[in-house]
């Protein structure tokens, strides 16, 4: 892993606090959370509360894991972050302020090289895909 990766990880497990949502080998806690995703429109999405009336729900979405997500943007459940700098910038804010909102959701105040170095440690995070498991099998004809 490179020095700024290295960096990025004692940033991920420390100040910026990633590793409180984000654990373990698959880097999530599969849980949900209101990080404040789509709720500075008119008419937000509820995530789950639509279906369990449970005012803790309001505007929670699973906490996905981070393997592999340089490759997978865009970002966040709706797509409204477009690269892993964009994200590292959301989460630097604070997310956006509403009544549900995580507790765990602060601002930051990461300086550009720690912005830059927790987006190399995401991408490090990206293995190699091999071809054998990739492969789709061969169907009977």
């Amino acid at each position: 892993m490179s020095e700024a990766a290295q960096r990025g990880l004692r940033l991920f497990e420390g100040k910026a606090m990633c590793s409180r949502c984000h654990a373990g080998f698959n880097f999530t806690g599969e849980s949900y959370r209101n990080i404040g995703v789509g709720m500075a429109v008119r008419d937000p999405d509820l995530g789950p509360y639509t279906v369990t009336r449970d005012d803790p729900d309001q505007g929670a979405f699973k906490t996905p894991t981070l393997r592999d997500v340089a490759r997978r943007g865009p970002y966040m459940h709706d797509g409204s972050e477009k690269t892993l700098e964009d994200v590292v910038a959301y989460y630097d804010r604070g997310g956006v302020k509403n009544p549900w909102l995580s507790s765990d959701m602060k601002p930051l105040r990461l300086t550009a090289q720690e912005r830059a170095d927790l987006v190399e440690f995401m991408k490090a995070l990206t293995g190699r895909i091999d071809p054998e498991v990739s492969r789709p099998p061969d169907l009977p004809r």
